[in-house]
């Protein structure tokens, strides 16, 4: 019982991770929004599970800028002022 708990918490946690570096990858390279998570409403505010973005391009220079929070824990900014 204990070995089939262990393997299943393994396995969402595996797939936590891939769903998390999608997005990371998608934002940190591609420069586009996450894949994985939901827009809320009209903002550029994205979530996902247990972690979050606010990307967007630059008003002034166009250039893609995002931070990454992780649960609820800024991470990773671009922004600039």
């Amino acid at each position: 019982m204990r070995r089939k708990a262990l393997k299943i918490i393994l396995g969402v946690l595996l797939l936590w991770s891939a769903i998390f570096t999608v997005d990371w990858v998608t934002v940190s390279c591609f420069d586009h929004s996450p894949i994985f998570c939901v827009k809320d409403g009209e903002s550029s505010h994205f979530s996902g599970l247990g972690y979050s973005y606010d990307a967007y391009p630059h008003p002034i220079s166009g250039e893609f800028q995002y931070c990454l929070y992780v649960f609820g824990v800024s991470t990773i900014s671009t922004f600039t002022d």
